[in-house]
């Protein structure tokens, strides 16, 4: 027995990305990674990840070399209870767009909508498999995160600029911006706005936490982030920013709790 759980133990320690894998519904198994955060990752998405990490890294060296700084946004991975896919991805679309005008051309805003993982024959990609993806491009080899500069949380602010709204009346701003947008968007009409339990949902959501603070992917990048800025020397650390602004020094190293990590 002694024997049995030595080999168990020297095999858990060459191996930690299947380490605990008994902690993850089967197809799903337990995969580490250099910062120390595990997930629960579907294994028919391991080339596909390891793929897209490749692609990524790729497209980041050439903007770098073409002397850009690089900022990876932190949004919704999937809509929450309430949100909407779409509007999520407009929301994004507008917060690179918004950080491109205020830093300037020098500044790159990666958009990780453009490495969205396609279906592998029956099954589909989770959060947990995007997030695994970007731990390893945001970590890096090392777990220094050397391939980004600024990395920004979209806060309540950021939607609020989306949608056009301001502090006053925001609940009523959004009613008629969904009044607006049923008007000229079908599916939108049909899908939440003419039923008065996902209207009801969907301005709950956008007024009160249009936020990756309520996002469990964001949870895990943010603890990333930490955990990367407290490896490396004060004053070469990746800047980070939530809602348009820079967080304090105790923010940008103190860690939340865990989303789909599994601590």
């Amino acid at each position: 027995m002694r024997r049995l759980l030595l080999a168990a133990l020297v095999w858990t320690a060459f191996w930690p990305g299947v380490a605990g894998a008994v902690d993850c519904d089967a197809p799903r198994a337990r995969v580490a990674t250099v910062i120390g955060l595990s997930f629960c990752v579907d294994a028919a998405f391991e080339t596909a990840i390891a793929g897209q990490v490749k692609a990524v890294r790729a497209d980041i060296a050439a903007r770098r070399q073409a002397g850009k700084l690089v900022a990876y946004p932190v949004g919704p991975l999937f809509p929450g209870e309430g949100g909407d896919e779409r509007v999520d991805r407009e929301i994004a679309a507008s917060v690179k767009a918004r950080l491109e005008r205020r830093f300037g051309e020098t500044l790159w805003v990666l958009d990780p909508e453009a490495y969205r993982l396609p279906p592998r024959g029956e099954h589909t990609s989770g959060p947990e498999e995007h997030v695994l993806l970007w731990t390893r491009v945001l970590a890096g080899e090392d777990g220094l995160g050397r391939d980004v500069d600024l990395a920004h949380f979209t806060g309540p602010g950021d939607a609020r600029a989306y949608f056009g709204c301001g502090d006053a009346d925001l609940v009523g701003c959004l009613a008629r911006w969904m009044s607006a947008r049923a008007d000229r968007d079908d599916a939108f009409r049909k899908e939440i706005f003419a039923d008065a339990g996902r209207q009801g949902a969907f301005l709950r959501h956008y007024a009160l936490r249009a936020s990756s603070a309520y996002e469990k992917g964001a949870h895990d990048l943010w603890n990333l982030f930490a955990r990367v800025n407290r490896r490396r020397p004060l004053g070469d650390q990746i800047a980070i920013y939530f809602d348009g602004r820079p967080v304090s020094p105790a923010e940008m190293e103190t860690q939340v709790s865990p989303g789909y990590d599994l601590r």
